[in-house]
């Protein structure tokens, strides 16, 4: 026999018994009772995307309603042109009117390089405080809508203050189109 006493021997198979239990609690259980946990968790999460699912099914007539009333208010968002150069055409005319409408001097209207869905121009004058607020006015009040991209001023340093002198002003613009098939 060994030369250990009665307590070394139930101390060792104390710690062998503990060893086995660990091996048994992390090699076998604790991976199965994690698998049922992350299997619920998943379970919980399918539901719920079905859920949403089943509600994005269901307002299917409610966003087809929406698609139609926003098809029939697209010409008051975007100009119905067959190209960008169309749509900066068919913008011309009001935007010079725009400019020209409170007392503003168009320099020069030009196309500049189109954007996905948009035209843009640039828009060049001579214009006061209160000409170039009332042209602002007006090119945001018009529909179909235009997007002001840019505007700069440059005064005449050599005004007097407190008199309505006019500015050189660039207005870059871009203007949403929708295309046409003709």
């Amino acid at each position: 026999m060994s030369g250990r006493s009665v307590l070394e021997r139930r101390l060792i198979a104390l710690g062998l018994l503990v060893a086995a239990l660990a091996v048994v609690w992390f090699g076998v259980v604790r991976p199965i009772v994690l698998g049922f946990a992350d299997r619920a968790a998943e379970r919980e999460q399918l539901a719920d995307d079905l859920a949403r699912g089943r509600q994005l099914v269901a307002s299917r007539e409610i966003w087809r309603d929406q698609s139609l009333r926003q098809r029939g208010d697209a010409d008051r968002f975007a100009v119905i042109a067959p190209n960008a150069s169309a749509a900066a055409q068919l913008s011309m005319d009001r935007i010079s009117a725009a400019i020209q409408t409170p007392g503003g001097a168009l320099g020069s209207l030009r196309e500049q390089p189109p954007g996905p869905g948009e035209a843009r121009l640039r828009v060049e004058g001579r214009l006061t405080l209160t000409q170039l607020v009332a042209s602002l006015k007006l090119l945001e009040g018009q529909k179909p809508y235009v997007i002001i991209e840019g505007l700069s001023i440059a005064a005449d340093p050599t005004a007097a203050a407190g008199q309505a002198s006019p500015m050189e002003v660039r207005i870059d613009l871009a203007v949403p189109y929708l295309v046409t098939s003709g």
